[in-house]
């Protein structure tokens, strides 16, 4: 078993986030970014769904790169710390900021957008660094025991193009004096809580990041509403999702089919969400897509 930091679990529930976490060696790493150009060029051919879901939420469920990150010893023992010993993947994202771009994304939290019962003490996001991340190309910056204020308000900062691509943002003052910044070596990870309110900034660089995010429940979190699936990666207890099954290659039919399922009914149920997040807020909802 990894060797786990001693104080990952208290610096995770006093300050809502824990970095550096070794996860990757740096080959596996190379590797992992290699085949992540490939994939995307791949999608990118095939259009339909596969484009559209390209970066979210089950890259792992037709990609064996994807699928080998989600199972890395390293990473599922920190997991484990912070979770027990059953854990799911509910999701994962691929979070790309080109060289030169300067999109940012406003402060905000995952938790209101995702629709989960349970999420305060049985989940994590394990946000790994496949590429090197600074202040320089972008990297997030945390709000340090944020998470502890509970999911709070958003709103749009504003109604021009440039404040609807930032996202929505937490409509509460945020101390950017005492923000973190998320700076990793290629095979590093953060882990955080998804009420961590976080932000990201543009990539000033020549070379663009590159993060897989790994949504990590254990048993006790549900579905708010609706169905919904998850894959088991360890233990036996896959509580209240339908079970998911590991891709033997990429993009193999049983894969392709069961990707398909498995977005569709996600997609309608987190439309179901943020519905009725907006007629509760009875304002908008709309959001892009995280770009941390």
């Amino acid at each position: 078993m990894t060797t786990i930091a001693p104080d990952l679990a208290e610096r995770f529930r006093t300050d809502g986030f824990a970095f550096p976490v070794n996860a990757l060696a740096p080959t596996e790493a190379g590797q992992a970014l290699a085949e992540c150009h490939t994939y995307l060029r791949t999608v990118s051919a095939a259009g339909g769904a596969l484009a559209r879901y390209a970066t979210f939420p089950k890259i792992h469920l037709v990609s064996t790169w994807a699928d080998r990150i989600v199972h890395h010893p390293a990473i599922l023992d920190a997991a484990e710390a912070l979770l027990g010993p059953d854990l799911l993947v509910w999701s994962t994202n691929l979070f790309v900021r080109p060289a030169h771009s300067g999109s940012s994304l406003a402060w905000h939290q995952d938790a209101v957008y995702l629709g989960l019962n349970g999420f305060q003490q049985h989940a994590v996001r394990v946000w790994v660094a496949l590429t090197d991340t600074t202040v320089a190309n972008g990297t997030m910056r945390y709000a340090r025991g944020s998470h502890l204020r509970g999911t709070l308000p958003h709103r749009f900062s504003g109604s021009e193009l440039e404040d609807i691509m930032r996202g929505e943002e937490i409509a509460v003052d945020i101390d950017e004096a005492a923000a973190v910044d998320v700076v990793l070596k290629a095979g590093e990870c953060s882990i955080h809580h998804l009420a961590m309110a976080h932000c990201s900034g543009p990539n000033q660089t020549a070379d663009g990041r590159f993060n897989l995010a790994i949504d990590y429940i254990s048993p006790q979190v549900s579905p708010t509403e609706g169905e919904d699936s998850a894959l088991l990666v360890r233990g036996t207890d896959t509580g209240a999702f339908l079970p998911e099954t590991r891709p033997t290659a990429d993009f193999d039919r049983a894969a392709l089919q069961q990707f398909y399922a498995a977005v569709a009914r996600r997609q309608k149920r987190i439309d179901q969400v943020v519905l009725n997040r907006d007629s509760q807020d009875g304002g908008e909802a709309d959001r892009t897509q995280d770009q941390a």
